[in-house]
């Protein structure tokens, strides 16, 4: 990539993620709310056994409740846990209370010690990201680790992004290598790809 696009990148980075800070805490929780309600009454995470999502971290759309929701419908729950080299482990996860520790970054993360699934295994995938277009673009924190996760993945398994709408700019920077969600789902609205 070249020098260019990624300080456009970062630049648009900074900005969707200073968007998003704005948001107060009760904002936040109120909209994350309504955006796990959404995701809950797709038919793709009923039809899914095996489901990967991420912890939250700072002022992401909470999902701490959508995994203990996800666990609660007998669903397996897959978290990832970064590794060297930008590799994102699935590792599966049946209690949040004891299989989880903080990672890289202070990310909330699976323990190393559990088991890991196979990336082909995963039938639906819950992504975050910095911000997002309505082409189904998706700018990530700049690690690549989900684009290189994607590759492993069964291409017919929905990548849903979730969101909050100040995420939204009109148009993502992208390389070939970044790859598109199927859907992103904020507050306001189901948007499918």
């Amino acid at each position: 990539m070249s020098e260019d696009k990624q300080s456009i990148k970062a630049e648009v980075r900074k900005a969707c993620l200073s968007q998003r800070a704005k948001l107060g805490e009760l904002e936040r929780k109120g909209k994350s709310r309504i955006i796990q309600q959404k995701l809950q009454n797709l038919p793709e995470f009923h039809q899914a056994q095996t489901v990967m999502l991420f912890l939250n971290f700072r002022d992401e759309v909470e999902t701490t409740a959508l995994a203990e929701e996800t666990l609660a419908c007998g669903k397996k729950l897959i978290l990832p846990r970064c590794a060297p080299h930008g590799i994102l482990l699935p590792i599966e996860v049946s209690n949040l209370a004891v299989d989880i520790e903080p990672g890289l970054w202070g990310i909330r993360e699976p323990k190393l010690q559990l088991g890991q699934v196979g990336p082909s295994e995963i039938d639906l995938v819950i992504v975050p990201g910095a911000g997002f277009d309505l082409l189904g673009n998706r700018l990530g924190y700049g690690g690549g680790y989900y684009d290189r996760f994607f590759m492993l993945m069964d291409p017919k398994a929905p990548r849903i992004a979730i969101a909050f709408e100040c995420q939204i700019i009109a148009q993502v920077p992208i390389d070939k290598h970044d790859a598109k969600m199927t859907m992103l789902i904020t507050e306001n609205e189901v948007y499918n790809f």
